[in-house]
């Protein structure tokens, strides 16, 4: 390979674990949010921030400061653990399994996660049922 295509393949492996961080962080966000019964539009009040903003960022289509993620989590009583692991090529890709349930769950998607995440959705708590 050369180095272009090295670099190349770095800066994909980047991209895909950027990716897969943003979408795990934001789906715990989602998970406390509907835990605790909070709307974006009430999220967005207690933040001083409005509900598009909000939908901005748990959307993806716009990027999050850690200062934002640290107001959210304060907004929503949680605090942050930061934890850092060696890093393992591909173990950031997000796998069919892991991938998104297209059905609506008090007005956000839920995501399944394998053991060893942070958390599982219950289909049991879909406002749809099963």
């Amino acid at each position: 390979m050369t180095r272009s295509g090295t670099s190349a393949a770095n800066d994909r492996e980047r991209d895909l674990a950027r990716g897969a961080y943003l979408f795990r962080v934001t789906e715990d966000i989602l998970v406390a949010m509907e835990d605790q019964g909070v709307s974006k539009a009430e999220l967005a009040q207690r933040l001083g921030k409005s509900k598009a903003r909000i939908s901005q960022l748990l959307g993806g289509s716009s990027n999050m400061t850690i200062g934002t993620l640290a107001d959210i989590a304060f907004a929503l009583g949680l605090t942050l653990d930061k934890t850092f692991k060696e890093y393992s090529k591909g173990r950031y890709l997000i796998t069919e399994e892991e991938g998104p349930i297209d059905r609506p769950v008090s007005g956000v998607r839920t995501h399944r996660r394998k053991s060893g995440d942070l958390g599982t959705v219950d289909p049991k708590r879909s406002s749809q049922g099963a």
